[in-house]
């Protein structure tokens, strides 16, 4: 496939396939020629036919093509509180262990009913153990980079 490369004033200039100039004046042409059109150069004789090869609009190149990425990545960590308040870490563990029978532990972490029934049931000594038992899961539980957990 032959293509336009350089119009001049009274000429055309072509380029084959075989690395061969052609020069065509524009009076052998029977359209307006552009720089990069392809052409099919046929011989006849001494005399030379050129047609313009008509681009396939079916092609790919003539196609609007619109890409949209909507990529919305957040690389933020949210971390949702089910129920509880946040609090200290260490001030939770050492309140549920000295002071767990009396529920002081609970009242600290918003729970006022639950420190309560602790307060209430304290002479039973089942409020202590619940409080050793909850003083254990407190040192266990993971905190934030500020010492805090959630209960």
């Amino acid at each position: 496939m032959a293509k336009i490369v350089k119009l001049e004033q009274a000429e055309v200039i072509i380029a084959t396939d075989e690395k061969e100039i052609i020069r065509v004046p524009y009076e052998e042409l029977d359209w307006r020629p552009e720089v990069h059109d392809e052409v099919e150069v046929f011989k006849d004789g001494d005399n030379l036919i050129i047609t313009r090869v008509k681009n396939n609009s079916n092609s790919a190149e003539d196609k609007i093509h619109i890409n949209i990425v909507n990529d919305n990545t957040q690389n933020q960590q949210v971390s949702t509180i089910q129920s509880g308040r946040v609090v200290n870490k260490l001030v939770y563990v050492l309140l549920a262990l000295f002071l767990g029978g009396l529920g002081a532990h609970k009242f600290y972490s918003g729970k006022t009913f639950m420190g309560i029934l602790y307060l209430v049931f304290s002479w039973t000594f089942i409020p202590s153990v619940l409080g050793l038992i909850e003083a254990i899961i407190g040192a266990l539980k993971p905190s934030d980079s500020n010492g805090n957990i959630v209960f």
